[in-house]
């Protein structure tokens, strides 16, 4: 692909910079497929915010970032990333674990993309996706970022065993959050946006008490879905 290609969530991505304590989260999300020393491949990088926090937590030999925008791409570079413009160029079966941050949705043949990615996996290898959830949270955001679906836990199973892989398990997360969207959703700005502030009020009081809920209610409902797969 380009690296000419324009994502249009830029200004999602630098307000992502808002959520430190939410970005951990999905962070140590992935971390819990990982080792310290493996070879990891960040599937949609943007401008390597999770993947920097992942290169901490996780200790990895390499993460390879793949990112299709051009200004995404060069300051994923600054970081010191390697950064692939499509993943179809990664080498077959030369990765320990696969993961990404609210990407799959932008695809409209995500079970194409799962295929690509599961080729790159060594056998007994894994991959970690977190996603947004159930289609009737969908709002102005998903219009303007260009999202073609929401996913349900089944769904996003589904999707992952048409390209091959064994599914580990799969949870929904941040509980709190499929109610502040459903109100964001009502009562929202109608273009979608979000004001800086909200979010980081929302990172620091209402996203740790939803963790907690999360731990009643993760099989039932959240914003987002995870999943946990497996190469055989």
């Amino acid at each position: 692909m380009s690296e000419e290609f324009v994502y249009t969530g830029k200004e999602e991505l630098d307000q992502q910079q808002c959520l430190p304590r939410y970005n951990r989260h999905i962070a140590g999300q992935f971390a819990q497929a990982m080792q310290p020393g493996q070879t990891l491949l960040d599937f949609g990088a943007g401008i390597g915010t999770i993947s920097a926090l992942v290169r901490d937590i996780a200790q990895p030999a390499k993460i390879i970032c793949v990112e299709i925008d051009g200004d995404n791409i060069a300051v994923l570079k600054q970081k010191n990333f390697e950064v692939l413009n499509d993943a179809a160029k990664c080498a077959p079966q030369s990765i320990d674990v696969i993961y990404s941050s609210n990407v799959l949705e932008h695809i409209e043949d995500d079970v194409a993309a799962l295929k690509t990615l599961y080729a790159c996996l060594k056998p007994n290898s894994r991959a970690v996706f977190w996603v947004p959830a159930f289609n009737c949270l969908w709002t102005a955001m998903d219009d303007r970022v260009h999202h073609h679906r929401r996913y349900t836990r089944k769904m996003l199973g589904d999707a992952f065993r048409e390209a091959g892989f064994t599914v580990e398990k799969s949870i929904y997360q941040d509980s709190l959050g499929f109610f502040v969207t459903l109100l964001f959703k009502l009562i929202g700005s109608k273009d979608g946006t979000v004001n800086s502030s909200a979010l980081k009020i929302y990172d620091t009081i209402i996203f740790p008490v939803s963790k907690l809920c999360d731990l009643a209610c993760s099989r039932l409902f959240g914003k987002n879905a995870v999943i946990y797969a497996r190469k055989d």
